[in-house]
């Protein structure tokens, strides 16, 4: 297969899997996707799974049900839930979950809504604008598939792109490392697009991180320690009782040149989108 075909590939299944993810909660048919991926529906499954390591089907269930997790900790009821991750009733959604994460939507609610005695951060809350950005997905354990990530899309959009004052960085983590088998793991590494004669190509694309409502909290320190700052972000959404948008979390990193900042001087913001 030569390099130009297997771009090809990479790219369509990469539209699929981005199509998924902001429309997991309608009917999503082989044929509608094939189409989305200019592919026979005949041959269209067989390159998708030989790309994501998972079937259609698979995929699209491991989605809607890691979209729920943070659901949990509003107010929101199961059932509505259940049908805001597309399973039209509670008992399917039920069935679901207990197969994927060993224990019932009841249970998971039960733990999800725990205190953990945590001191209570407050956020700062800001209006967005649309932001388009290039992007490149890595999956597995986050602290390694994003410095992969990053070193790809660095190589691609160019040490002096990067730099660049009014260039921006972010982190999408689409699953909650707690929960999610380390190697589904999916990890975005993001930069603005503000230079459009770059095209996206291979494992680089394009897409939009909605503006709108956010909360932001700012966390100072290593990286590997944001897992601890999402934990006090969890007790905030469980106390102040807001309404979350059906969208991913995001992650803004403040400095350039991570390498040669200490970990203590580290700063990342981190975005919860709100109704």
């Amino acid at each position: 297969m030569s390099k130009s075909t297997k771009d090809e590939y990479i790219q369509s299944v990469c539209r699929v899997v981005l199509y998924i993810e902001q429309n997991y909660n309608s009917d999503l048919s082989l044929d509608d996707l094939s189409k989305v991926a200019s592919f026979s529906k005949y041959h269209f499954h067989r390159i998708f799974k030989s790309i994501v390591g998972e079937s259609i089907g698979e995929y699209i269930r491991r989605v809607r049900l890691q979209s729920t997790t943070l659901q949990f900790k509003t107010n929101q009821k199961i059932t509505q839930i259940a049908i805001n991750s597309g399973y039209e009733t509670n008992a399917s959604f039920s069935k679901a979950f207990k197969k994927h994460f060993g224990i019932t939507p009841k249970e998971f609610e039960k733990n999800a809504k725990l205190k953990r005695g945590n001191k209570m951060l407050e956020p700062k809350i800001v209006e967005l604008e649309d932001m388009d950005i290039l992007y490149l997905r890595k999956t597995g354990e986050y602290q390694k598939c994003s410095v992969e990530a990053w070193e790809t899309l660095i190589n691609f959009v160019g040490i002096k792109y990067f730099i660049k004052d009014e260039v921006m960085m972010f982190g999408i983590g689409h699953d909650n490392p707690r929960i999610t088998q380390t190697d589904k793991l999916r990890y975005d590494a993001c930069v603005s697009w503000v230079d459009k004669n770059i095209k996206p190509e291979g494992e680089i694309l394009s897409k939009i991180i909605d503006g709108g409502k956010y909360a932001m909290f700012l966390h100072k320190g290593a990286y590997t320690e944001l897992i601890n700052t999402y934990d006090e972000v969890s007790d905030w959404i469980v106390e102040s009782g807001v309404k979350l948008r059906d969208l991913p979390i995001v992650e803004k990193y403040l400095n350039k040149n991570p390498i040669t900042c200490k970990p203590e001087d580290l700063r990342t913001e981190i975005y919860i989108p709100l109704v």
